[in-house]
């Protein structure tokens, strides 16, 4: 009886860790998605306003350069 109860309680113990264990890693693996999700949300932000900013740049160059001609021409 004691040998039974014995291999019992190592089985609920053995089965208590796994469970731990499976807990830890879904919650590690949904920790790591949870962060991927917040970069790309990130990046794809950085990506709107990095084309935002190369638009007015491009418009500053244009601008710069016609102003360039304009003094060369009446100059």
């Amino acid at each position: 009886m004691l040998k039974i109860n014995l291999v019992t309680m190592t089985n609920k113990a053995s089965k208590k860790t796994s469970n731990q264990n499976d807990d830890y890693l879904k919650r590690s693996q949904a920790e790591m998605q949870r962060r991927f999700v917040d970069l790309q949300f990130k990046r794809s932000e950085l990506e709107k306003q990095l084309k935002t900013v190369n638009e007015v740049l491009f418009s500053l160059g244009r601008e710069m350069e016609q102003h360039f001609s304009y003094n060369q021409f009446y100059k």
